[in-house]
């Protein structure tokens, strides 16, 4: 589902997603089409399913994504070795692997992404000039649906009950769940009120239904969950298996304690507890072989979970939401979008001060402090508005904002940060700011440009915005009418 993260960053930005595979189950076939997204399943001869990373399936993948016109193959998983990266490259095309570990001697292709702590530890020794390493939780993918819910807590009543949610895998063969909710039994402070994700093939659902009734906890088993956004809201405190999942919780500032039940989970756990981002449960053999020391540190956890208490801004510091568009922007231009929060306020007033954007401006007044403030929170605040900033790496090289217009159009503005001029920042915050609001299906844009602003003139020219008349000669005016 990573993979779709980066899907949603690369539409976003005004690009075209296909996905191959050599199988996918049905269900998710079916959501990546609701995003408006093509899927593919390569089959061999007489449709028969081939090996997963095979030479038959790079030749496949290859000649598919030359049809398709694609700038870029994105391939997830450890089974997308050398030779694989090799043939996607020697098609012309150029090949990223998202993986978890260094596990090639030697890569062959253009980007290498691992959005685990542990990875900047690694080597990832390349064959390829310029090969991209990205290395770390600032690339972490996460879905549009964790984004666009806010990352808050349920207000309510400090008297309530803690509320613990326990995730522990889809199918959770050994049966984890059970162990947790078994350890909480001993829990005597107070009554907990939990809800347990089980997934569709969990074996365990009658245990687990029988443990539910016994405890004297209040528990739920939620079966098939599709909106774990919403159980994150409703959560004061998670215990987790130690996987990719972690960065979605932690999002959401949940305080959590983690279990490894798979190998390739080890890296994590050590990382988060080793800098207090989360309590460790120890692992899957742990739990059975050593109960008193899992339930004192799940007891610990728990003294720390508070009704109602939790940051959700706590650990914005391992994984802040902009990854996926911090990825998408290195298979492009390097440039990316975000929302501009009132941490900006300054920014954008030292932005719109400076003398060749007041210069170019509609209305070349300096702008006050106490006059920008009141604008700048109106913005920040209705639904007419959008302000976007422009990002080169983790940098602020300018901004660009739409106001709905009494007309029901979108007016566009926008600037560059004075040292970032000249590099063509311009025309890519035109070009993304179009490809957002097009995600966003609002339309049409218009924008207003002086005479004498030649260079935001081309910006929009070469973009394809129509010129269209103005009964004002200092005027330039474009529209574009569908994004």
């Amino acid at each position: 589902m990573r993979m779709l993260a980066l899907a949603q960053a690369w539409q976003r930005r005004g690009g075209k997603v296909h996905f191959a595979a050599t199988e996918m189950p049905p269900l998710l076939v079916s959501r990546i089409r609701d995003e408006q997204i093509d899927v593919t399943l390569l089959g061999g001869v007489d449709d028969t399913v081939i090996r997963r990373g095979s030479e038959q399936d790079a030749a496949l993948t290859a000649a598919l994504a030359r049809q398709l016109g694609a700038a870029w193959v994105v391939a997830d998983g450890y089974v997308f070795d050398g030779p694989f990266q090799n043939t996607i490259r020697q098609a012309a095309l150029r090949c990223a692997i998202v993986t978890d570990f260094d596990f090639c001697k030697s890569w062959d292709c253009d980007l290498i992404l691992n959005q685990n702590p542990h990875a900047i530890q690694e080597p990832y020794a390349s064959s390829v000039d310029g090969c991209k390493r990205l290395l770390g939780t600032q690339f972490v993918l996460l879905r549009r649906e964790f984004l666009d819910k806010e990352a808050v807590a349920e207000a309510r009543g400090v008297d309530e009950p803690r509320r613990l949610l326990i995730t522990l895998g889809g199918s959770d063969p050994e049966d984890a769940t059970g162990l947790i909710l078994q350890l909480l039994a001993g829990w005597k402070h107070s009554e907990l009120s939990i809800r347990v994700i089980v997934g569709a093939a969990n074996p365990h659902r009658r245990h687990l239904e029988e443990l539910a009734a016994m405890s004297k906890h209040r528990v739920e088993l939620l079966v098939n969950v599709q909106d774990m956004p919403r159980q994150y809201q409703w959560a004061d405190g998670i215990v987790s298996a130690g996987g990719s999942s972690c960065w979605e919780w932690l999002y959401f500032g949940l305080p959590g304690a983690i279990v490894v039940i798979a190998d390739n989970q080890a890296p994590i756990y050590r990382e988060l507890t080793s800098v207090g981002a989360a309590t460790g449960l120890g692992t899957l053999e742990s739990l059975q072989t050593e109960e008193s020391a899992a339930r004192e540190a799940l007891e610990q956890f728990l003294e720390r979970v508070h009704p109602g208490q939790r940051d959700p801004t706590r650990y914005r510091h391992l994984v802040d939401g902009h990854g996926a568009s911090r990825v998408a922007a290195a298979l492009d231009s390097g440039v990316w979008l975000r929302c501009a929060t009132e941490n900006d306020r300054q920014l954008y007033f030292d932005w719109a001060n400076d003398p060749d954007v007041r210069l170019n401006s509609l209305c070349s007044d300096k702008i006050e402090w106490q006059s920008h403030c009141e604008w700048f929170d109106r913005q920040l605040a209705t639904t007419d508005a959008r302000l976007l900033v422009g990002m080169r790496e983790d940098r602020p090289v300018g901004q660009i904002r739409f106001n709905r217009t009494h007309e029901d159009e979108w007016n566009v503005g926008f600037s560059v940060a004075n040292d970032a001029r000249g590099t063509g920042v311009g025309k890519e915050l035109v070009r993304l700011g179009t490809g957002w609001m097009s995600h966003e299906r609002l339309s049409p844009l218009v924008a207003t440009v002086k005479v004498g602003n030649q260079a935001s003139a081309r910006c929009f020219i070469r973009l394809g915005w129509a010129e269209i008349p103005t009964d004002d000669s200092t005027l330039l005016r474009f529209r574009l009418a569908t994004c």
